[in-house]
């Protein structure tokens, strides 16, 4: 709403000076009020306009000559720099507490995927987050798709778009209604389906153990990855503590899920031998598992690398293995569990998985697999024969 002010109507919210007949009488003609370079007046200088052109008129009327128009400086524009660019947004949303709560590893991958962003499209980077539509987040999406990968492209703007909520949810995007990054039907990566079979696996823990590499304790994390189905962070920080009562009880470091599952016999067997092999040796530590050359707990670094290297060498005997990850053996818990017979919400209990993240793990290799088949066959001639009944229970 524009404030009234002497001798000046607006229209459509420019100003324009409109002279009284007395004025009019005196060759004062209605005219626009903009600055010689064609911008209009804003409402404060159309006052200041008035209130000298009103000073001029009492002026010329004690000395009885014509009132000049008064003379409005032209004030220059600043260029207004991008208020909240994304670069900023990352920072800040790095540096919450949304994110520093999660797990060192999730923090890394996080700003993996910002380092994308900034890297491919500085431009983007630079640009005021309220700038953002869905059709130039989609743009970067397909951009990334093209020269990065499926896989980067959809990280990439999935990290985008939670910093956006984050930034909405906090007040620092109060103009943004909806998030561009959002609900743009961006394509799912075909999902790594990998699992050990047992002369897979036998092979490698025979390559840790044998004559080459003599690492028991490797082989030993072999098991409990694939007997526990655990992440690889929480099997190398695992405490002998957690062990109780022939289980072992954990708070999964991603998720915070607690799983207490009872320990296989297989994996007892190594954990009896490891605290026998470390009673002679007189070493006292609070870890399930030790790097046997130093005693000391597993780091990421040494682990991965060993684990790398027997992975090689198996694979001069079965050449399959070198397709193998540290993480399939994880889904190789799953998938043998699934194989045993075990329902979903059973899996999930050893496992920690969401009922979800195990169906995903186990829908894309176990529908055909011939084991199931039989099973489910013969659960199904089970039930038919033992007289089982198809109706409703109401």
């Amino acid at each position: 709403m524009k404030v009234k002010i002497k001798h000046i109507e607006w229209r459509d919210g420019r100003p324009r000076f409109k002279p009284g007949p007395g004025l009019r009488e005196k060759g004062h003609k209605p005219q626009d009020l903009k600055h010689p370079n064609g911008r209009w007046f804003t409402q404060g200088e159309a006052l200041d306009w008035s209130n000298e052109f009103v000073r001029a008129l009492t002026a010329a009327k004690a000395e009885n000559v014509p009132a000049a128009f008064p003379a409005v400086p032209v004030m220059a524009r600043k260029k207004t720099p991008a208020v909240y660019p994304v670069s900023k947004l990352m920072d800040e949303w790095l540096k919450s507490p949304r994110v520093l709560c999660k797990a060192p590893a999730t923090i890394k991958d996080y700003k993996q995927k910002t380092r994308v962003i900034e890297n491919h499209d500085p431009d983007l980077w630079a640009a005021e987050v309220l700038a953002l539509d869905q059709t130039i987040c989609y743009g970067l999406y397909e951009d990334l798709w093209t020269s990065r990968g499926l896989a980067t492209a959809r990280g990439a703007l999935v990290v985008l778009g939670m910093a956006i909520k984050w930034g909405m949810r906090s007040g620092r995007l109060k103009g943004l209604s909806i998030n561009p990054a959002r609900d743009l039907d961006m394509q799912q990566p075909d999902p790594r389906a990998r699992f050990l079979t047992k002369e897979e696996f036998d092979c490698l823990v025979a390559t840790a153990e044998g004559e080459k590499f003599r690492r028991i304790d490797i082989a030993d994390m072999l098991f409990c990855g694939v007997w526990t189905s655990q992440r690889q962070y929480d099997r190398l920080h695992l405490k002998q503590s957690a062990f109780r009562n022939g289980r072992f009880v954990l708070r999964q470091n991603k998720t915070s899920a607690i799983v207490n599952p009872p320990v296989a016999t297989p994996y007892q067997a190594r954990l009896d031998a490891a605290l026998e092999r470390r009673n002679s040796k007189g070493v006292i530590s609070p870890y399930a598992h030790l790097n046997e050359n130093t005693w000391a707990p597993w780091n990421d670094y040494t682990y991965r690398n060993l684990f790398s290297d027997i992975r090689a060498e198996a694979a001069k005997k079965i050449p399959t293995i070198k397709t193998v990850m540290e993480k399939d053996l994880r889904a190789t818990g799953v998938t043998w569990m699934a194989l045993a017979g075990n329902t979903l919400p059973q899996i999930c209990a050893v496992s920690g998985h969401s009922l979800q993240g195990a169906h995903m793990i186990l829908k894309h290799y176990l529908a055909l697999h011939p084991e199931m088949a039989t099973t489910a066959i013969g659960n199904l001639v089970t039930w038919y024969e033992g007289g089982g009944s198809s109706d409703l229970a109401i």
